[in-house]
Parts: structure tokens; C-alpha cells; sequence
């Protein structure tokens, strides 16, 4: 079969149904309704002759066929855009979508550089579109892994093959207790992670079950956040105690509702870094912003605040 320009509006529609777990998760990301959603499947189904998916009671699913479908229209749009972008650099075009993600809370970060870069892109003449994701690092690797994102800044543990990681800036990582925990009015200052053993640590949803960098015990205390806001709200609980970004708690350690455990024994550093996946050729708003951010960073990695 040929493929035409209806038959690359359904794989989208496709590869979108997929990526979203279903035809009601995609409404919103397609901006259609079900049955619209559903024709044009069928449609596609029928073009290609086989079956790509299931869906009924027992939920959605893709069959193996469809499995293959995927795996071929996304290698295929791949290439597509990677043929776009290899044209708008012939004609020396500054066009095109910017796909973003970052970590969360890193705004109130003085040294992120991300809304000065930002603002210098969109200074340039050019017809540019951008859309931000916040997710936490594990999806971000996996959005950028997957191509729904093109570039994404956070702090990664863990380098998976298939990225590129670019070191950007570090952000200290300090242990806090809110007012409401026993810790607060007891010196801390010379306090180790065996001094903490009888109380609950609050622990990042994305690094539970690895050794803690600071070597604190985090096994057994039942709270779980994938997000720093919601860190914060367990530390304000009074139950728990957690590391939280410098800079996002300095507005609780000010106002006296958080206090600071021994910030050179039991903090650490976290180096963000910019990814970008391996083996594909950018697009020129990617190269813009890129430059952009590592122009407004400098060449050396900064440094958060102390």
C-alpha cells in the first residue's frame, strides 16, 4: 500500500490513542470526540488490514499486530522529522515545535537560567511553538526516550542508554523538620543519620528502594511523593522529615515553620542536567534553546545557593 496524507492523520491518531491508554484518554490530547476518535480508527484498521487494538470492558490494549504498527509509525514520523528539520537548517529557518520538560520547583531555583533562555528564544524571529511538561525525572527520560519530548532538564540519578545528558547546575538537597515535629526545638546541628533512625523520612516516589545519598534510612515510612509540593506538605504535617531544595524551603525556614537538620551533615548536592535523545538530528528551535540555556548558564556548571 501507499501511504497518503489521510493515512498519516490516523497513524497519529493511532500513536496518540496508544501513547494516552485509550480513546477517552486521548479526547483532550486530540481535541476530538470518541466517535470521531473511533472512525478514524477503523478506518485505519481497515486500510492496513488488521487489527491494532482492543478495547471493551477489560480495558485497552494493543494487539501484536498493533504492537508492530507502533513501533513502524513512530520510526516513521522519526524520520519525517528529522527530514523537516535537515530543511528548515538548509533554508536557514528558525521554525517549528519545542517540546519541554522539566522537574518540578525548579522556578524559584536563582540559577536554572530557564525563563531567561526562554525569553531570549521567543526574541528571535521566527515562527516557534512550545509546550512545558513538569514530570519527575524517571518520566522525563522516559517522554524524551519515547520522542514526546525533545529536550528535558532535571536531576537523573541514573543514566539510561539511548540519552544524552549535559551537566547544567546543581541545587543543594538539605534535610528539614516543620515546627509541629519534635526535632524543631532540639539542637541538630551535630546530628548524624544514626540520630535520626526512630523517626520517619519522606521519600522521593522515583528513588525509593536505592541508597540514599545523604546515607539516611528511608525504609518504613509509609509516605511517598513523586513531587516536591508534595514533600512540603508532609514535612508541614509534622510527621515526617525530608530533603527539600534550598531554595523552595526558604520561604518556610523564614517565616519559622521549617527548620534546617545539620545542612553539612545530612544534605547533599543534586547536579540537574540537560537530555536530549541520542542518534537524532535536532531541530533548529532545539538548537536555539539549547544554546540559549547554556549560553545564560556559562560554560561551568553553577551552583545553587548555600
Amino acid at each position: 500500500m501507499k501511504l497518503d496524507n489521510l493515512d498519516l492523520r490516523q497513524l497519529r491518531v493511532f500513536l496518540t490513542v496508544a501513547d494516552c491508554g485509550g480513546f477517552s484518554q486521548a479526547q483532550a490530547e486530540l481535541n476530538i470526540g470518541i466517535s470521531t476518535i473511533s472512525i478514524q480508527m477503523s478506518d485505519l484498521e481497515t486500510r492496513l488490514g488488521m487489527r491494532l487494538c482492543q478495547r471493551g470492558r477489560t480495558g485497552f490494549s494493543l494487539t501484536k499486530e498493533g504492537e508492530r504498527v507502533y513501533s513502524a509509525a513512530k520510526t516513521l514520523f522519526s524520520q519525517i522529522d528529522g527530514f523537516n528539520n535537515e530543511i528548515h537548517d538548509l533554508r536557514q529557518e528558525l521554525s517549528g515545535k519545542l517540546l519541554l520538560g522539566i522537574a518540578d520547583n525548579l522556578v524559584t531555583h536563582p540559577n536554572a537560567s530557564i525563563s531567561r533562555s526562554l525569553h531570549h528564544l521567543f526574541n528571535m524571529e521566527g515562527k516557534i511553538e512550545t509546550a512545558i511538561s513538569i514530570l519527575s525525572p524517571n518520566l522525563l527520560e522516559r517522554e524524551v526516550l519515547d520522542q514526546r519530548l525533545d529536550i528535558a532538564i532535571g536531576a537523573f540519578p541514573r543514566h539510561l542508554p539511548g540519552l544524552h545528558y549535559q551537566p547544567l547546575f546543581t541545587e543543594n538537597q538539605i534535610l528539614y523538620c516543620s515546627k509541629k515535629h519534635p526535632l524543631f526545638h532540639i539542637n541538630t546541628d551535630k546530628f548524624t543519620p544514626q540520630d535520626l533512625a526512630k523517626y520517619k523520612v519522606a521519600q522521593r516516589g522515583y528513588t525509593a528502594g536505592r541508597p540514599h545519598p545523604s546515607n539516611i534510612k528511608t525504609t518504613g515510612s509509609g509516605a511517598l511523593s513523586y513531587q516536591m509540593e508534595g514533600l512540603v506538605y508532609l514535612v508541614l504535617s509534622g510527621h515526617f522529615i525530608a530533603h527539600l531544595p534550598d531554595h523552595l524551603a526558604k520561604k518556610w525556614v523564614e517565616s519559622g515553620d521549617m527548620k534546617a537538620l545539620n545542612p553539612q551533615g545530612l544534605g547533599y548536592e543534586s547536579t540537574f542536567e540537560l537530555i536530549i535523545r541520542a542518534g537524532t538530528h535536532p531541530s533548529p528551535v532545539l538548537k536555539a534553546f539549547k544554546q540559549c540555556l547554556l549560553t545564560s548558564l556559562g560554560t561551568e556548571i553553577k551552583r545553587g545557593p548555600t
